[in-house]
């Protein structure tokens, strides 16, 4: 926040750096002020990348799929390298049930994941993405092997095993393999992930589960100590 908004003290016709701030806010849950920022972005630079992988991550959030899929298409169509909203695009077609599209996003992230993760072997958000893609695909037997690869070149990638277990849930239906993955990350996220956790819809078939709601509510409680103890007056 403190570099977007010295951006924006500089020159605010930055359209990078209020995405960038409208990011932050977004994933604090200041959802409103978040828009606000990101409506400026887009009229200051409409075509460009990283205002619209934020965009689609922010219409994401909001869980307005439209939106999303507009901006992350511009933002895989503009960098031919780009993986992550290509992967994103998965889920945001998987959701408004289009099988076609989410099938199209699919092989066009795997493609791209596969060519960098030719040269660079250990890209665990590659493999990540690469994991995702193979099982929406049906590649279920392929998305374990990649998962099993991924995580033993790149164990301490915490996105990668958030990424990992929704595949797990949305496309190969192991809630219990999936919720095992979680378990530890939900022990060290951040808030800014555990806002993005409560509106991802990939974790939408697991919300009634006993085991999430206990790992959901832990977390909740660990973060609203960990802030209560930041807010208390220290004793000298």
């Amino acid at each position: 926040m403190t570099a977007a908004e010295r951006a924006i003290e500089l020159d605010a016709n930055l359209g990078e750096a209020h995405a960038a701030k409208a990011r932050v806010l977004a994933l604090n849950a200041h959802l409103d002020d978040a828009q606000r920022e990101m409506e400026i972005a887009l009229r200051l630079d409409p075509e460009s990348y990283d205002v619209n992988v934020a965009a689609g991550q922010l219409y994401y959030q909001l869980r307005r799929f439209d939106e999303a899929i507009l901006h992350f298409e511009k933002a895989a169509t503009t960098v031919e390298t780009d993986f992550s909203a290509a992967g994103m695009l998965v889920s945001c077609y998987t959701v408004i049930g289009d099988k076609q599209g989410a099938r199209r996003a699919a092989r066009r992230a795997l493609e791209r994941c596969e060519k960098i993760v030719a040269v660079e072997p250990d890209n665990g958000s590659a493999m990540g993405f690469a994991v995702g893609a193979l099982a929406a695909l049906g590649e279920a037997e392929r998305a374990k092997e990649w998962a099993e690869r991924a995580l033993l070149l790149d164990p301490d990638n915490v996105n990668l095993r958030y990424n990992f277990a929704c595949s797990l849930v949305t496309d190969l239906h192991d809630y219990d393999a999936a919720l095992d993955m979680l378990g530890p990350r939900f022990e060290t996220m951040g808030i800014e992930v555990l806002n993005w956790v409560k509106t991802d819809p990939d974790l939408d078939p697991i919300r009634g589960h006993p085991r999430f709601k206990a790992i959901l509510e832990a977390a909740e409680a660990r973060l609203a100590h960990s802030s209560a103890k930041e807010r208390s007056p220290r004793r000298e």
